[in-house]
């Protein structure tokens, strides 16, 4: 299978960022693009727009500047890592479904994702992201776990 664009999923945790030295190999080796993505949930946090007197404006253009020098922050660090052209990418929705949306409008043909981010406990009750996009995504979906082990689901 030919690969021309790797989409990799972060939520800018350590886990999520060690799946990057995979994404940079396939892309390397297979001469592919790497589509970085980060998707920022809809809704702006209640709790800090009642106790900061803030407007959800005001908090989710912060969210997304935030997102910005991050994402900015990493691009720059996989550049010196790689001459794959990567393409940085963020998007605001529920995370799984904002990836394999993504995935299926720009022919991602491998999605690099890590089964353990920010979310802890959450996940527990919810699933996790990497589950959700391993079920539904339609290309195959490289999960790398905390240890940096992985499992390759075929498309």
């Amino acid at each position: 299978m030919e690969l021309k664009n790797i989409l990799l999923a972060t939520d800018f945790s350590k886990h999520s960022l060690n799946a990057q030295y995979y994404a940079i190999s396939r892309a390397e080796s297979e001469n592919a693009k790497i589509h970085i993505l980060h998707v920022i949930q809809k809704t702006a946090p209640i709790l800090a727009i009642r106790t900061l007197d803030l407007t959800e404006g005001k908090i989710n253009e912060s969210i997304m500047e935030e997102a910005e020098k991050k994402l900015e922050k990493i691009v720059s660090d996989m550049k010196s890592k790689t001459s794959a052209e990567i393409i940085p990418v963020i998007r605001r929705g529920v995370a799984y479904e904002e990836i394999v949306k993504y995935s299926n409008e720009k022919n991602i043909d491998l999605i690099v994702i890590s089964t353990s981010g920010k979310i802890g406990f959450l996940k527990k009750l919810q699933g996790s992201v990497a589950e959700k996009v391993y079920h539904t995504a339609k290309c195959p979906v490289l999960a790398i776990t905390p240890d940096e082990e992985f499992f390759l689901k075929p498309g």
